[in-house]
């Protein structure tokens, strides 16, 4: 009798295949390459300005120069429209404008918000022809809107 210590199954190890060539991880298509670029180019610019401005921009407190547009006469009087410009460094809240005609009331108007380097427009409403008098417009105050 043959006893199971002394019989041996020896098994063949079966044959490894051979590893399969993948395409490389690096095939990237070419439009996600543009718009990778174009991504990039756009993020630089936009922290590039931000850093010019924040190291050469205009530094200062708001200056308002009021210019007037145009008068239109209307059936209640007549309506001078006027732009305010920012000039300064910084921006101005609830600038007051006021317009002046020598022996008239003067009219006045109140605009929210101007930004820095930039403008906003708005009407004077007078009950003679601005333009056959001398018209004085100026900035009276603003408020900080930092």
């Amino acid at each position: 009798m043959v006893s199971n210590r002394t019989a041996r199954r020896t098994t063949t190890p079966a044959p490894r295949k051979a590893p399969t060539k993948r395409a490389p991880a690096n095939d990237i298509p070419m439009l996600e390459w543009i718009a990778a670029t174009v991504g990039l180019v756009l993020a630089a610019t936009a922290i590039g300005l931000t850093a010019w401005d924040a190291l050469f921009g205009v530094k200062g407190p708001p200056v308002i120069e009021v210019r007037l547009t145009r008068v239109t006469p209307t059936a209640h009087g007549y309506v001078a429209e006027i732009e305010a410009f920012n000039h300064g460094g910084a921006p101005a809240a609830q600038v007051e404008i006021e317009g002046a005609i020598a022996g008239h009331d003067p009219a006045g108007l109140t605009i929210d918000y101007i930004p820095e380097q930039s403008s906003a427009s708005g009407g004077l409403i007078f009950e003679e022809d601005p333009r056959a008098g001398r018209l004085v417009l100026r900035a009276k105050g603003f408020s900080d809107a930092s």
